[in-house]
């Protein structure tokens, strides 16, 4: 690949125009890169940039398959260097790659999980400075050190510490989030359906290997649809997406179902559907965290004239349509 092509790609990676297709041209290209100091000189630091970002996409993909067990995980640096065949370096203003082979001495990489269960929100500082907050039954795995890489399972939000020439990037599901330094949430509960990246501010670049990136910024959200791999690119208030960390929930056009699993994790109780309508019902409120949920439900349930019964030995609630009982 010549460097006029290359940086054609990475202007289109950082438009969100790019496509799979394309993705896949920069990734095979770094795949059997050799090194030419020279090829990337000519970038902007924005083209630099979204290199670099595309580049962790494909280490990242090569970590996540080392075997993780228990808490705190060692993976040999012999494995790490493996992992991450290339090293992204600053010279004279311009980027080149040195290939790492070199480093066998078995100095351990440390991998740290942090995890809230169903009876609170957790704040969380990391290595390199940046705030996680952790909702209700979520966890976060990384590397102790310098590393800008993180592993999400349910939902976090995000203050990264801007860090020049290093990129931070986040693992939901199959969904990679790439930013430099910002403020952003990420619902990722479902990874095998859906994950939500919200952005309050600064810019982030969201995709993966098959989906074709998009670039967010402030009061912008990308869903992605693991089932047909796309990722929808919406206008929103951000700052609704992010309130949960104050206590409050709320919800905006959202289907009865949804705001069930959140309800579900915030009161750890179960709530079921007698029937599949009531389930898809769109509705919009705002609660504090301090409302019990049969206060919430009530409300919720007027809009539509729902009931529920409660049935306390299995601590679970059956919304029905009807008058109660």
């Amino acid at each position: 690949m010549n460097n006029t092509r290359l940086k054609e790609l990475l202007d289109k990676y950082l438009e969100g125009t790019a496509t799979a297709a394309e993705i896949r041209e920069v990734d095979d290209w770094y795949a059997s890169f050799s090194h030419d100091p020279g090829l990337t000189e000519q970038l902007t630091d924005e083209q630099r940039t979204a290199l670099e970002q595309l580049l962790f996409m494909r280490i990242s993909r090569e970590v996540e398959k080392e075997g993780r067990r228990g808490k705190i995980i060692s993976i040999s640096a012999r494995w790490w260097a493996a992992a991450a065949v290339v090293l992204l370096l600053a010279v004279g203003g311009g980027f080149y790659f040195a290939r790492n082979d070199s480093d066998r001495s078995g100095t351990a990489v440390m991998i740290v999980t942090e995890q809230t269960d169903r009876s609170g929100i957790k704040k969380i500082s990391l290595p390199d400075g940046t705030t996680v907050w952790l909702n209700f039954d979520s966890k976060i795995r990384y590397a102790q050190g310098e590393s800008r890489e993180v592993w999400l399972e349910g939902e976090g939000y995000f203050e990264v510490t801007p860090q020049q020439g290093k990129p931070f990037l986040i693992h939901a599901g199959t969904l990679n989030v790439n930013v430099l330094g910002t403020s952003f949430n990420i619902d990722a509960y479902t990874p095998g359906e859906t994950v939500t990246v919200t952005v309050t501010s600064g810019k982030v670049a969201v995709g993966n290997d098959q989906a074709a990136a998009v670039t967010l910024a402030a009061n912008q959200q990308a869903i992605y649809q693991a089932a047909a791999n796309r990722i929808e690119k919406n206008e929103i208030a951000a700052d609704d997406f992010s309130a949960w960390r104050q206590g409050q929930l709320v919800f905006k056009k959202a289907m009865f179902s949804h705001i069930a699993q959140k309800l579900e994790r915030r009161y750890n109780a179960r709530i079921r559907f007698a029937e599949e309508h009531i389930a898809n019902s769109l509705l919009t409120a705002r609660f504090d965290e301090h409302v019990p949920l049969k206060d919430v439900l009530d409300m919720l349930c007027d809009i539509y004239g729902f009931s529920y019964k409660y049935d306390q030995q299995k601590n679970e609630f059956l919304v029905y349509d009807g008058q109660p009982e």
